[in-house]
């Protein structure tokens, strides 16, 4: 068991090494948590705010459609959330996903970081420490790195289970890029639903402030992608809970047959 674990952790690694969109270089800020009334708005946007936002952006990166077994824990559909504090495409995709999963459930701990210096430096959230419950479905994250350089990559934090590890394989074609969101085993999302670049040079209060409010190209960027996401997590909870469900019904949430690209 002890030599079986060591190998897994080696093969991992070597994983993540090879998926690394840069290294080294100058450490970004670390690990704090939100304030209180920030993580308040960010998990309570009305789920008008979102089906309003969806009307008038365009252009959201597509989910792709998956053909295996539900993906399930706890007797529930399950979220399956694999990233790294380093990576500018999570830092983007994070923001939308703490709102949707709000409208299903509940955060607590969320901490805000950024991604690596070398990657964009984004203002992001993290799901390292925190936990969600939710009587629909249930949210697993796993935030493989910091953003703080170490050797030629990242300092490691949390590694993938075994089935996990052949789950992101087995669904992204073996590519093992970041972010992986494997929604129920019905959606796939391997990359951010809205450009990285849309957030980059912004501070996290800029950002935060801006959720919610669709008058801003980045809350309605947000917003919209997390209209998207509500949509497919109904898709996997038999539509519930009713209302949240029944508001988005008429929102276009993008779904394809191959995977798009990571960013």
């Amino acid at each position: 068991m002890a030599a079986g674990g060591t190998a897994l952790v080696v093969i991992v690694v070597a994983v993540l090494a090879a998926v690394g969109l840069s290294s080294g270089g100058a450490a970004a800020a670390p690990r704090t948590p939100v304030p209180p009334a920030t993580a308040q708005a960010l998990t309570s946007v009305p789920i008008g705010s979102l089906v309003g936002a969806s009307s008038h952006v365009s252009g959201l990166q597509p989910a792709t459609q998956l053909t295996g077994p539900a993906l399930t824990a706890d007797h529930k559909p399950q979220v399956l959330y694999i990233g790294a504090e380093f990576c500018p495409a999570c830092a983007a995709q994070r923001w939308a996903m703490v709102v949707a999963l709000s409208q299903f459930g509940t955060f607590t701990n969320l901490q805000q970081t950024r991604s690596a210096v070398q990657d964009g430096n984004i203002p992001t959230l993290s799901f390292y420490g925190s936990t969600y419950s939710s009587p629909y479905l249930t949210f697993t994250p796993v935030e493989t790195t910091t953003n703080q350089p170490q050797g030629n990559y990242y300092r490691p934090l949390e590694t993938p289970t075994p089935a996990q590890l052949a789950l992101w394989r087995s669904a992204s074609g073996g590519s093992l890029t970041f972010p992986f969101t494997d929604i129920g085993g019905k959606y796939l999302l391997n990359t951010s639903q809205v450009p990285p670049t849309v957030l980059q040079g912004h501070s996290f209060g800029e950002i935060a402030s801006s959720v919610g409010n669709n008058n801003t190209t980045i809350g309605a960027g947000i917003d919209a992608a997390a209209a998207s996401m509500v949509k497919y997590l109904c898709g996997i909870t038999g539509n519930k809970p009713a209302a949240t469900c029944a508001a988005v019904a008429n929102v276009p949430a993008p779904v394809t047959t191959s995977a798009p690209a990571s960013k």
